[in-house]
């Protein structure tokens, strides 16, 4: 990682220490992507990217598979592009998505290995509607993942992460409203267990005037797992008309789990709305009272409280099979943490 490169901000959430340890070395498979045959899916060596921060460097790095995909301008479906990592190992991936595009994007990882590392660039040119669900299982005990969008002049982007993932590590989502009346909306649900120490950071910069950016990221932490939320809005000088709202929720399960929710607005421009709400609390006593009462066990009064928080990061997604396996995720987790 070059010295002269400053790591992106990252509140409470030790960025420096997973990269010291180094990516895994080991060649591995090439990111399968399912597309329709208009849409351009190469494989090349190296990938041609701007490095902003050392982050960029650290995932740019070799060995990386390299995957570039490109929606031609008026392309429309509502049958998603699938994105599938790697078994063991990480990747990036460079999306660019045409003027007037509509596109769908499925995105899912559940990779092995030690200390992987995954980098998504995407671009959207005027005009493109970009619906993108991005699921983080990862098996390996370490990742670093960074997702950067740049959005164009009336570009809108309705985005969901589910990051139920085994590892520690660090999630970076970062989308630039470079563009006049660029929209986007970023929905994270995120399920920590055991011992991980994970965080997130969920970026949004006004650049352009009459913008709209809002985050919106709810959290479920059981055992002894440690979730870090940094919620980051940011309307620059000149963003006229644009508008900032964020919303950070953590919900912990018992006494060794630990939750961070960390908004932050960074408003440099008068003519402009923004806001911000933040909770770190634990099941609520009265909720689950009004299901036991109605007879339910204790355990899947639980389940049902923590389903109906997590649905609220979630709930774009339109998939009922893939929202089913989530659900069975929660499930099955909440039953290793009681038993």
């Amino acid at each position: 990682m070059p010295e002269t490169l400053t790591l992106p901000n990252t509140p409470k959430i030790h960025l420096a220490r997973y990269l010291a340890q180094g990516k895994d070395d080991t060649p591995c498979a090439p990111v399968e992507v399912t597309a329709p045959t208009a849409v351009t899916v190469a494989h090349p060596v190296k990938l041609t990217q701007n490095t902003v921060n050392g982050l960029d460097s650290w995932l740019l790095e070799a060995p990386q598979q390299v995957t570039t995909i490109d929606v031609p301008a008026g392309f429309q479906a509502d049958t998603p592009i699938v994105l599938r990592g790697p078994a063991t190992g990480g990747g990036v991936i460079q999306i660019h998505v045409g003027e007037d595009a509509h596109v769908v994007l499925q995105e899912r990882w559940q990779a092995d290995g030690d200390v992987l590392g995954v980098g998504v660039w995407l671009t959207a040119d005027a005009g493109a509607t970009v619906d993108w669900l991005t699921y983080d299982a990862f098996i390996a005990p370490v990742a670093v993942v960074q997702r950067t969008v740049d959005l164009g002049a009336g570009t809108t982007l309705n985005w969901t992460i589910a990051g139920f993932s085994h590892n520690s590590g660090a999630s970076l989502a970062t989308v630039n409203l470079n563009g006049l009346g660029a929209h986007a909306t970023i929905n994270v649900g995120v399920l920590a267990s055991g011992r991980q120490h994970v965080g997130y950071v969920t970026a949004v910069t006004n650049q352009a005037q009459k913008t709209v950016g809002h985050i919106n990221q709810h959290g479920v932490i059981t055992d002894k797992a440690h979730l870090i939320f940094n919620g980051i809005g940011h309307i620059v000088k000149g963003a006229r008309g644009s508008d900032a709202q964020q919303e950070n929720r953590v919900l912990m399960l018992n006494q060794d789990a630990r939750g961070d929710a960390n908004p932050i607005l960074l408003i440099d421009e008068n003519d402009v709305t923004a806001g911000h709400a933040a909770s770190v609390t634990r099941v609520d006593a009265r909720q689950m009272y009004y299901l036991m009462s109605r007879g339910l066990q204790e355990a899947l009064a639980k389940r049902l409280v923590i389903r109906g928080f997590l649905e609220a990061g979630l709930g774009e997604i339109a998939d009922p099979e893939l929202k089913q396996e989530l659900f069975d995720t929660i499930d099955e987790t909440l039953v290793n943490a009681d038993a």
